[in-house]
């Protein structure tokens, strides 16, 4: 098993930036993924750590190996690609093989014999027992994809790198195939970088996930701290839904006091410890859709007065958008609420689910101490200066 590092690393394409700033150690035996939207630089960072792109800047390592400027054939890595980069004119077992006729250890081949053994087993993991005869075409876009990663896994490198694999599989198998890449990853506890832009995929898959945005990491963590202390109004709305209303700091004394809308006040939690707010500072009260509620939970619960402007009856939840000011909201009620368009809606929230974040994205975290980006905005400052 290996552990990655990156440090500081930066890649760019002409006048592009694809990713900076990428400041990360992804734990040995661990599964994580990079999610984000098209453009965010995902792809960029994984085939950095494959080694297919050399960072402008910064430095990768396995271990306390450093691997920036190792090509990709000496990192002992598996990648499995959003388009499975099968040959069709080999069998499943040639395809499967293919890696390990050209690896050598201590500058042996690998026999025929050794090959065929390698492959079987590589077939047994992927559940594609006696099937090592059939053509690619011959199979299904599942089996494709476990040959692919049949392929990655057969030549035992330390780190599996998954590159959007069920990007193009049905609904139904995409499930079926995330949870056997869940059980072959943990059966082999190999160190794995998997690229999705699913948050679901993501969040059901993931031991660590890193959301990134414009080539940015914004936040790297746990499935559920991403979800339930997004440090962002960027991971905020790409994780889950998420009802925003702008607000200004009214104070910050016991908790943090916004004035919202229509002179409205809610009080709330800060999800970025250290963050540096102040009174009369523009910010965003996030909420997400479940946690806000017709009655009161406890007396110092949070109330919010709106108008429905619509309601959406989704079988176990009545979806209910309501306006604030000028502001459009979301609140996921009960199914057999009464509500109609034009009704004065009074709704609830708890302080702890209300979630006061920054304006600025990236920006906003190079301005807490000890955060990765602050780090490296100092460190390049002092640089610059000197």
């Amino acid at each position: 098993m290996v552990e990655i590092r990156l440090e500081n690393l930066r890649k760019t394409f002409g006048e592009i930036v694809a990713t900076d700033e990428v400041n990360m150690t992804l734990k040995e035996g661990e599964l994580s993924t990079l999610l984000g939207p098209s453009g965010c630089g995902k792809t960029t960072l994984l085939r950095l750590i494959a080694g297919f792109y050399i960072p402008d800047s910064g430095r990768i390592f396995f271990d306390d190996k450093e691997v920036t400027m190792i090509p990709p054939y000496k990192r002992n890595t598996g990648m499995c690609f959003q388009n499975y980069a099968l040959w069709p004119h080999m069998s499943v077992h040639d395809n499967i093989g293919y890696g390990l006729k050209l690896k050598r250890v201590q500058g042996m081949k690998y026999t025929k014999a050794a090959i065929k053994k390698h492959v079987e087993e590589a077939l047994d993991l992927v559940r594609l027992e006696g099937l090592g005869h059939r053509h690619i075409h011959q199979l299904s876009g599942g089996q494709q994809q476990r040959v692919a990663l049949a392929r990655a896994l057969v030549v035992e490198p330390d780190v599996l790198l998954l590159d959007e694999p069920l990007s193009n599989l049905d609904a139904k198998l995409r499930i079926e195939m995330r949870e056997e890449i869940i059980r072959i990853q943990k059966e082999l506890s190999i160190t794995t970088v998997y690229v999705t832009h699913d948050q679901h995929e993501a969040l059901s898959i993931s031991d660590r996930v890193a959301v990134m945005d414009l080539g940015y990491v914004q936040q790297f963590d746990t499935p559920k701290a991403i979800y339930s202390d997004p440090q962002t109004v960027f991971v905020a709305d790409f994780i889950g839904q998420c009802t925003f209303i702008d607000g200004v700091i009214a104070s910050i004394d016991n908790g943090i006091t916004v004035k919202i809308p229509n002179n409205q006040v809610i009080s709330g939690k800060t999800t970025i410890e250290g963050y540096p707010f102040e009174v009369g500072e523009t910010v965003k009260c996030a909420i997400r859709p479940e946690d806000l509620e017709l009655a009161r939970s406890g007396s110092d619960d949070n109330e919010i007065t709106g108008t429905v402007t619509r309601t959406i009856y989704v079988g176990n939840a009545l979806e209910v958008y309501f306006s604030v000011g000028e502001i459009d909201a979301e609140a996921m009620l009960e199914p057999d609420s009464n509500l109609v368009i034009g009704d004065s809606i009074n709704l609830f929230v708890p302080r702890t689910d209300v979630m006061i974040l920054p304006i600025g994205g990236v920006d906003a975290l190079r301005k807490v101490p000890g955060h990765p980006l602050y780090e490296t905005s100092s460190s390049t400052s002092t640089a610059s200066n000197a």
